[in-house]
């Protein structure tokens, strides 16, 4: 399993991400601060046709024989949870995150919009926060600023290995109801680009 999780880690190693953190806590060079946006502002629609190719390449990208870690945790608010979650939905949008890391911050109230969208697709969304174990009243109160709803993890054993392994942040993974890795990004997305992606993965199970 640990051999797998490395071979994941690696293979969502891709193009610098338009807006995320590396694994140390600091912000990539895309996003490093806010003037240098400003600056290249003239560019954003370039780069965000560039970067919806590339999601479609990288979700599109196959994942076979690479299962999500089986998992008995526990959310941030409390409840029990299992990798049996996966079982009730065509697809679930696993969104790995930071409360230390800006873009993935900015995120969340897309993916709870993404959530509250796509219940009627059977699409869930389950984040799982990286630093729940270190810090959770960060995690909790950026959960609770939000109004988030999805179930968020507190990552332990195979999970956390997983988390780990990762080299930027927010990594998104999409999960079929097999529990199987069909796709992966890096870096934040608002509510149309996760909206494009889900319903290519969708169009591709049938």
């Amino acid at each position: 399993m640990k051999k797998k999780i490395l071979v994941l880690g690696f293979a969502l190693m891709m193009t610098a991400s338009i807006s995320a953190c590396n694994a140390k806590g600091t912000a990539s060079n895309d996003a490093a601060s806010t003037q240098s946006q400003q600056a290249e502002s003239k560019q954003d629609d370039t780069k965000q046709a560039e970067s919806k190719e590339a999601d479609s390449k990288q979700a599109s990208s196959e994942q076979e024989d690479i299962k999500f870690p089986e998992f008995n945790a526990k959310t941030v608010a409390g409840e029990e949870i299992s990798s049996d979650i996966f079982k009730d939905s065509k697809l679930t949008v696993v969104n790995i995150w930071g409360s230390w890391c800006g873009p993935c911050v900015h995120e969340i109230p897309e993916l709870q919009k993404l959530y509250e969208n796509m219940k009627e697709k059977n699409v869930n969304v389950v984040g799982i926060a990286q630093d729940s174990g270190s810090d959770f009243d960060a995690v909790k109160e950026v959960l609770d600023k939000n109004n988030v709803t999805y179930h968020n993890i507190i990552p332990e054993g195979d999970v956390e290995s997983f988390v780990m392994s990762l080299q930027a942040f927010p990594t998104t993974v999409f999960i079929d109801s097999n529990g199987n890795i069909i796709g992966g990004i890096q870096g934040a997305r608002d509510l149309e680009g996760f909206t494009k992606i889900v319903d290519e993965i969708l169009a591709k199970q049938g």
